[in-house]
């Protein structure tokens, strides 16, 4: 079964048991009674709240591109809050006074809470499982307010016993469940709260990241590794070191990590992964792409820029002109820039210069190629010139 479905029964369940201990409650005249059927009816809400965040939490739209899944975090904080609103119920009803049970409906109240203690039990048991098996916080937090729901059913069983035996014992029982309950909202409040700060995965689930990106031979260094929750999903960003001068292969690499990633790991959602290369340190090139994502014919038709080397950037929004163009290329650090053709502008061209930007023209129009024939030409040259510098 789906999320949803788990939440739609378990707030059919929690309105059977609200009507079922309301009526017993009046027959009997017990307060706990209808105390217990005040939380299942609250219990009703928090299955409501979790049933909307479950069925909204996996949608994406254009304004919330990485998905609502914390809504699945709101609604178990919301849940935790009637856990707590349910604790000082419980709370101040067994500071009251005494309440004298009616024996003749004994039989039926007893049927009752008999029949919500253990639908209670089943379902916590059975929705825990489900939740975590489907990675959902809702579904898991929701299986621990139902488990509340079978200690205060507890507590009532034990007030209608002592009642048959003729000690009144409800408001001690009824005030250790209030404890309980509330200790309960406050683990879960502190789970939540955590998630929505950003709080890390765990270590468990960091250590298989790392063994998978370390399984590929390319993989020579894990620079960074940032992985956030929300709403069970998983939100990787890394930055890799690789081997190889070939952009192409570094690029299909990186593709089959994301691949593995996800598979290793079915909680990831979204992965985002950087990469510098081992050959070529200190190049930093910069390749103008045009708007049909291939290597500009001149500067005037960039649309894009795309840094390689250091920390590698896509940069969308280029000034207009290309005296702007160049002087944002001469910012950014860039030993190389390719293109399609140098400036026309002859101020652009001195800008460029200044910065010690070399141009360089070429007739590819796949940005990885390009990219591919600078850095083997450069190396080479480089190579070269350090050999010379040796003899």
């Amino acid at each position: 079964m789906k999320k949803h479905h788990w939440a739609l029964i378990s707030l059919s369940l929690n309105l059977i048991q609200s009507l079922l201990k309301f009526v017993a409650g009046v027959l009997t005249g017990s307060l706990s009674m209808i105390g217990e059927a005040v939380h299942s009816l609250s219990d009703s809400f928090a299955s409501v709240i979790a049933f909307i965040t479950i069925k909204l939490s996996d949608k994406k739209v254009q304004r919330f591109p990485y998905g609502l899944y914390r809504l699945e975090n709101l609604g178990s904080i919301i849940i935790a809050f009637f856990l707590l609103l349910t604790a000082y119920e419980i709370g101040k009803r067994a500071m009251g006074k005494e309440v004298v049970i009616k024996e003749e409906y004994l039989g039926f109240g007893l049927g009752a809470i008999l029949f919500s203690l253990v639908s209670s039990l089943t379902l916590s048991i059975l929705e825990r499982r489900a939740g975590k098996r489907l990675n959902s916080p809702t579904l898991v937090a929701d299986s621990y307010h139902t488990l509340t729901d079978a200690f205060g059913s507890s507590l009532v069983l034990l007030s209608l016993l002592s009642a048959y035996m003729g000690y009144q014992l409800d408001r001690y029982f009824a005030f250790g469940v209030a404890m309980l309950i509330g200790y309960t909202a406050f683990g879960i409040l502190w789970k939540e709260v955590s998630v929505l700060l950003d709080i890390s995965a765990d270590e468990k689930t960091l250590d298989r990241i790392r063994e998978v990106l370390l399984s590929f031979p390319e993989v020579k260094e894990i620079k960074s590794l940032f992985v956030r929750s929300s709403g069970g999903r998983l939100f990787a960003d890394i930055i890799l070191v690789l081997e190889g001068r070939d952009f192409i292969k570094i690029h299909q690499t990186v593709d089959k990590i994301e691949e593995r990633l996800k598979e290793e790991i079915k909680e990831l959602d979204m992965v985002f992964i950087h990469y510098e290369p081992v050959d070529g340190v200190g190049l930093k090139v910069g390749v103008l792409v045009d708007e049909k994502g291939e290597v500009s014919p001149n500067f005037e038709k960039a649309k894009e820029l795309l840094v390689f080397g250091g920390s590698p950037e896509r940069l969308s929004s280029l000034p207009e002109g290309e005296d702007a163009l160049s002087e944002l290329i001469k910012s950014k650090g860039l030993l190389v820039v390719v293109c399609g053709h140098h400036p026309f502008s002859s101020s652009a061209k001195g800008i460029l210069t200044q910065g010690s930007v070399f141009v360089w023209e070429t007739e590819e129009k796949n940005p990885y190629k390009a990219l591919r024939e600078v850095v083997y030409n450069l190396c080479d040259v480089q190579d070269f010139d350090k050999k010379g510098k040796g003899n």
